[in-house]
């Protein structure tokens, strides 16, 4: 059997046209993969629809893990619960939680996480991907630090979460906005949360609510012989991300390109800097 590899994007309604953007962008320049799969809440269904195509799949979430209640939206988050957690958890916990448990639901041996406000600029061929004897995974040495609290909490609590004991810091950070994953690195992974937890994976980090998938991912790999075995330390991602600033106009974002390095396919503009999409589309697509 050939190598496989799909494109998981977790994503909402206030994402639409951004993730419509990603799809334009992947069918114009990506090749080599099986499915892309979009992954939304069930109350989102109806606006993605149009999205579908030959080798693009929907997925709503009550397909893939527990039913969960909505909340009111408060302080501007949804938020959604159910008897047995503790607190509410809220969206980006739930897009966290769907991307590992759409990774386990589908059968490529190998998938690329990509957000909805990422756009390839350049052909990107994912069979070399997931033929490559290892699997490249991004790793931004030392950067888990004092200075960067929230990622410090998502570290210690990945060591928690995967029964480790926590070192002190600095550690590598893995947030990417591309990340690379092994299906059976992410089975491996979910069995030891719940060996260390005694909970279903996705009940052990709702409990936790403050964690980063891709940093659990990372810490489980670093930690692990055999994982680290099957997987390449690189230190370049493949986006490159506008992180903050101005609204960027069509010369702006034109001149940002221009930062690409060669091995780079994709561009991210996040969306508080609110560069319009209609740029992004002009520019990246043509």
């Amino acid at each position: 059997m050939s190598p496989s590899i799909s494109l998981i994007t977790p994503s909402y309604r206030g994402d639409l046209e951004s993730c419509r953007l990603l799809c334009d962008s992947i069918d114009r320049y990506v090749t080599g993969y099986d499915v892309h799969y979009i992954v939304i809440g069930d109350e989102d269904a109806d606006a993605f629809a149009g999205l579908e195509g030959e080798r693009r799949r929907v997925i709503v979430s009550s397909s893939l893990l527990p039913p969960l209640w909505p909340l009111l939206k408060w302080r501007g988050r949804r938020y959604w619960w159910a008897p047995h957690l503790r607190l509410p958890i809220y969206g980006w916990h739930l897009q966290q939680m769907r991307k590992i448990a759409m990774t386990l639901g589908q059968p490529s041996e190998r998938v690329m996480c990509i957000d909805s406000d990422n756009c390839f600029c350049r052909p990107l061929d994912l069979n070399v991907i997931a033929s490559t004897p290892k699997l490249a995974q991004y790793v931004a040495v030392g950067d888990v630090n004092p200075s960067r609290p929230s990622h410090l909490r998502w570290w210690q609590n990945a060591h928690r979460l995967l029964g480790l004991n926590v070192p002190a810091p600095p550690g590598d950070d893995f947030i990417s906005q591309m990340v690379l994953w092994e299906r059976r690195t992410v089975m491996s992974v979910t069995k030891r949360i719940e060996a260390a937890s005694g909970l279903a994976w996705w009940h052990a980090l709702a409990r936790v609510r403050h964690f980063s998938e891709y940093l659990i991912y990372g810490v489980a790999v670093a930690n692990d012989p055999d994982l680290a075995e099957r997987h390449e330390r690189v230190s370049e991602s493949p986006c490159l991300t506008y992180w903050e600033g101005p609204a960027l106009d069509a010369a702006g974002l034109a001149s940002f390109m221009c930062g690409l390095k060669p091995s780079q396919t994709t561009i991210a503009i996040q969306s508080h800097t609110r560069t319009p999409i209609e740029v992004i589309r002009e520019v990246a697509l043509g």
